[in-house]
């Protein structure tokens, strides 16, 4: 799961959050900026710069709140939250953290005294260049992109880890929750934390939690007042925090061996010249913030002074903590290359990019920024690496449209009609949403489309979609059924004819479907049955792009775009000489192959809501519900007809069934087959044969998604409380599928 998305819809094509990635993790496509997951660190610089909250952070909110209900839950406290809570006293803050169900507070301090000297043993014996590795954004920054750094990481736990073993080895039974300001601290959990830490809350979820109970004001209770003592620890949220802790006296290395770093331009530019031993250094502190203090997630409006006064303000009273003599548990970690380098583009691949947008010489490049690139060059080596697209420069557009707001209206446009259209691909599976990404593809362009799939996948309805999204929208989409007509009757149905062309022909002639088509789609179904000596006759038309009617002489230009459908392998009847190879290869420019409907059943569930709400306004019948027994019912069956199959089946149950709820019985008798077959001829009770057959599916689907129940749940059509009530029913809530 990645732990920053961008909200579908929400991005306007600003760019902040390309201008601010530092790890070029954010690609572009269709005017949105998505996250790259197997790039992105987890920073949180495109959360916090993203002016319509378009980005979305994974969020362990309802979690913790479920761990409240039911287990004792310990709260892991970033030392930076001080700068955050500046308002409230710690014994205030800590207070409302046990009101709001947290049983303990145990600040991470904790894990830097347990970690320091884990540190001091590390640099002690290895003389080599040694990289910090409690930022979990510059250990994915590594990993990911200078993968030759990954041995000068120390192989040491962060304190959040450290912390969260020491509270799994006192509490066992204890959930385990960190808060603080850094987003990547969620990825951490998820890559190192597994079985160790439960939830990562930020700063700004937890106020959230707060203000939801009306916990996040001053307490009106009598607090202790603060220890006097003066503690290192509480100082590591800052810049240089970490080295202060390993060498307080200044007897571990020399000023000059320590470079302290901070900041996303100072860190990159930093491991750059390391990686290129353009500088060196005995030891690195390095945090992709501005100290933990300027975390993403800090929600504090103080500015960086203020928030350095309240971190050292805590220290000089904060006493330190207390620890048993060598806890029993490792603080080692290991990193792995998670490196996947984008190809670099040739000079002469870069220029032709550079040609396409007007930049024929180095003073047209403007390098005005408004595309989230530095310069020119550098988006147009984002767009060979597929991460940008290539008229996302805005004096181009401008020039193209003679407006930026033309272009705005396009693309709005663009999208309604998508929303609009989307009823034609109904379902949640990877293969419908590669069909509409293709549709999307296809709409862009005026090639020749084949379409190939079973009868009854959908084929017409493809044609539709894209013929929708298209600039043709507004122009007609015209179908054909090439196997229905005679020959003879084909070719004047194609063509038209002219007045007396042949005997009975209307006076004044016909229109030809090429031509009512002008400006818009013609569908030729069924284009595998198409005679030969017509298909020779449409090959022409293909190439030439002009026709003439039957019995005319005068020249009409083809103005409509083809696309072609066929349930038969044409390359098989090339092959058997039934076919001709040079039509075949030109109306095979896009070729698009639909799903037989068993191959995607998890969409059944949301074809028979369609279908349903459809047939009940058009036929103008009363509302009927199908039960999740028929519904999962109907998911065993391979419906070899395919979503037709299953269209007329509902419409055939809406008219034939009394009740409102249409049950297992009410199906036709082949349906009910697929309980009796898996029931394997035993006679029992409906209701038990449907429990059982609901237990076995639910235990398919939480396999087929490796117990994930949300997934699952999803699969089976059914919501998530759903599933846990069921769960519950059949004793699998503690079964591993």
């Amino acid at each position: 799961m990645p732990v920053v998305k961008t909200i579908e819809d929400k991005c306007k094509a600003c760019y902040s959050c390309v201008r601010n990635c530092p790890v070029k993790a954010i690609k572009v496509e269709l005017g949105q900026a998505t996250v790259v997951e197997d790039r992105c660190i987890s920073c949180g610089n495109c959360v916090r710069v993203c002016s319509q909250n378009a980005k979305q952070i994974v969020s362990y909110v309802e979690e913790t709140k479920n761990f409240f209900n039911q287990e004792e839950v310990i709260a892991l406290l970033a030392p930076s939250f001080p700068a955050s809570f500046y308002y409230l006293e710690p014994g205030e803050l800590f207070a409302s953290l046990k009101d709001l169900g947290f049983s303990q507070v145990i600040e991470v301090t904790h894990g830097i005294e347990l970690t320091v000297p884990a540190y001091r043993e590390f640099l002690d014996k290895n003389p080599e260049t040694a990289i910090s590795s409690y930022c979990p954004a510059i250990v994915g920054m590594i990993e990911r992109h200078f993968p030759t750094l990954i041995p000068y990481l120390v192989p040491v736990d962060s304190a959040v880890l450290a912390s969260a073993k020491y509270v799994r080895w006192k509490y066992p039974q204890a959930k385990t929750v960190f808060i603080g300001p850094c987003i990547a601290k969620k990825e951490e959990m998820t890559e190192f934390g597994r079985g160790i830490l439960d939830a990562v809350l930020t700063f700004k979820e937890l106020k959230g939690m707060l203000e939801e109970r009306g916990l996040h004001t001053k307490l009106a209770r009598d607090l202790p007042e603060r220890p006097q003592g003066n503690s290192l620890p509480p100082l590591f949220p800052l810049s240089g925090g970490l080295a202060r802790n390993i060498d307080p006296e200044g007897t571990v290395f020399c000023e000059e061996d320590v470079a302290i770093i901070d900041g996303k331009e100072d860190s990159l530019e930093f491991l750059h010249n390391l990686q290129d031993g353009l500088v060196q250094a005995r030891f690195v502190d390095i945090l992709l913030c501005k100290g933990c203090i300027d975390g993403p997630e800090m929600d504090s409006p103080l500015d960086l002074f203020s928030r350095k006064y309240q971190i050292f303000k805590y220290a000089q009273t904060k006493e330190r903590d207390v620890l048993e003599p060598h806890p029993p548990f490792d603080l080692r970690r290991e990193f792995t290359n998670k490196s996947q380098p984008l190809v670099e583009p040739s000079e002469s691949e870069i220029r032709e990019i550079l040609r396409y947008t007007h930049k024929f010489e180095p003073e047209d490049e403007l390098d005005c920024g408004s595309c989230g690139y530095s310069t020119c060059r550098e988006k147009a080596i984002a767009v060979y690496q597929g991460l940008a697209e290539i008229d996302m420069c805005l004096p181009y557009l401008i020039e193209q449209s003679h407006g930026e707001i033309e272009i705005y209206k396009e693309r709005l446009r663009f999208k309604q009609t998508y929303r609009e259209n989307e009823q034609f691909l109904i379902g949640i599976s990877s293969a419908n949403q590669e069909l509409r990404r293709l549709a999307v593809k296809a709409s862009r362009n005026d090639a020749n489309i084949l379409i190939q799939g079973e009868s009854g996948v959908g084929k017409e309805v493809f044609a539709q979609f894209v013929h929708r999204l298209s600039n043709r929208r507004d122009h007609p989409f015209v179908g054909i059924n090439c196997a229905a007509l005679p020959e003879n009757l084909l070719e004047s149905e194609l063509f038209g004819y002219d007045d007396g062309a042949f005997t009975g022909a209307k006076k004044g002639g016909k229109p030809g479907k090429f031509e009512l088509a002008k400006g818009g789609s013609i569908l030729l179904d069924e284009i595998g049955d198409m005679p030969l000596t017509m298909q020779t006759k449409l090959l022409r038309v293909l190439q030439e792009r002009e026709f003439e009617r039957v019995g005319g002489t005068h020249t009409i230009k083809l103005g409509a775009r083809i696309l072609a459908a066929t349930n038969q392998d044409l390359r098989r009847l090339v092959h058997n000489g039934k076919f001709r190879a040079d039509l075949f290869y030109r109306l095979n420019v896009i070729n698009i192959a639909i799903p037989a409907l068993r191959e995607h059943k998890e969409d059944i569930p949301h074809l028979v809501s369609h279908f349903s709400q459809k047939m009940t306004q058009a036929r103008k019948i009363l509302p009927k519900i199908f039960s999740e027994a028929a519904v999962r019912c109907l998911m065993q069956y391979d419906w070899p007809g395919n979503v037709r199959e299953l269209e007329n089946i509902i419409e055939r149950l809406l008219y034939t069934v009394d009740e409102n709820v249409i049950q297992v019985y009410h199906l036709p008798p082949f349906l009910a087959k697929v309980i009796e077959q898996d029931t394997q001829g035993e006679l029992r009770p409906l209701k038990e044969a449907v429990q059982d057959l609901e237990r076995k599916l639910i235990i398919q689907a939480l396999k087929a998604s490796d117990n994930n129940r949300a997934a699952a749940a999803q699969s089976l059509g059914m919501p998530r409380a759903t599933l846990y009530l069921k769960l519950k029913e059949y004793g699998l809530m503690d079964k591993e599928a």
